[in-house]
């Protein structure tokens, strides 16, 4: 499953013991830097491509989740995707400018009117053109080795990929108040063909849906390994087509300074899946930049 219960230090809490994706890399680039964040605390000022990382994620996850009606070409499941980037750009915007707002320490020499919202919107759309990659390939395959379950009403996966129509799964249930009491459904079904009948556009959009972190869900959704001395908090999975594929989201592009750590933490990932999934080996790992658009993939 993509996300686990911690096995030590509180069920919600961060363990600075553990090591992690980010710890990792911040090794690899500077011991220095390591040493006196992860070990003595100190902390660095707050610049705009975090929060920037943050509320892009969120809102690209939130347009994911999202279910098309019916649908007769890709041309139309894009444009009904671009209205979408429309509106989620703007609430994504104001959560950005509100997270800049209640950050104690900033850089210096950023500020968040430097952020154009049709910037915003450009990688919002990138994202999406990205996944439709991904819709295309569902399709042209017949919907993978999964159709006929989904068409049943089952799920391949223990934890299936959130969909603003499903409830959500959270790692520790027990700690979310009135859960029962929620409505987490937001009206939109899926209209499933039947058994042997050619594949729709919104069947290819819901069955290469990812798993990733659902923004409904205010506890973290990570991996622990089952030793309780490392974690990782994946961004994406795509799982349609059999294989096991982990995806990591950057807001910005493959040429930035930290560009090269991108494989280390990856490689992290994948040790994580196998040591949490019965050994199970991940076929792949990509790296989404929404500024180009711009895939890059390490076997």
């Amino acid at each position: 499953m993509p996300f686990g219960k911690p096995s030590s230090g509180g069920p919600l809490s961060r363990v600075k013991s553990r090591i992690s994706a980010s710890s990792l890399t911040k090794y690899l680039r500077c011991k220095r830097q390591w040493f006196l964040s992860n070990k003595l605390g100190l902390s660095t000022p707050k610049s705009l491509a975090q929060v920037l990382g943050v509320i892009l994620e969120n809102s690209l996850c939130s347009i994911l989740m999202r279910r098309p009606g019916h649908l007769e070409s890709m041309e139309n499941l894009t444009d009904w995707c671009y209205n979408l980037v429309k509106q989620e750009s703007k609430k994504c915007f104001s959560a950005g400018l509100a997270m800049w707002n209640d950050v104690i320490w900033q850089r210096a020499d950023q500020d968040w009117r430097d952020i154009d919202i049709k910037m915003i919107e450009q990688r919002l759309k990138n994202g999406v053109k990205l996944f439709l990659e991904e819709v295309q390939k569902c399709y042209d395959s017949g919907g993978g080795p999964y159709l006929n379950m989904f068409r049943n009403g089952e799920s391949p996966y223990r934890i299936p990929s959130p969909a603003w129509g499903d409830e959500p799964i959270f790692p520790i249930p027990e700690k979310v108040r009135n859960f029962g009491m929620r409505s987490w459904s937001n009206n939109e079904e899926i209209a499933w063909k039947s058994k042997g009948e050619a594949i729709s556009w919104n069947e290819a959009w819901e069955i290469a849906r990812p798993w990733m972190k659902d923004p409904r869900v205010h506890q973290p959704q990570r991996l622990f390994h089952p030793e309780g001395w490392a974690a990782g908090e994946l961004d994406m999975v795509f799982r349609w087509d059999g294989k096991i594929r982990i995806v990591d989201i950057k807001s910005g592009n493959s040429s930035s300074k930290f560009s090269n750590s991108l494989e280390h933490q990856l490689r992290f990932y994948s040790w994580l899946w196998y040591e949490t999934h019965h050994e199970e080996t991940v076929s792949s790992l990509e790296g989404w930049y929404l500024e180009g658009p711009e895939k890059i993939v390490f076997p």
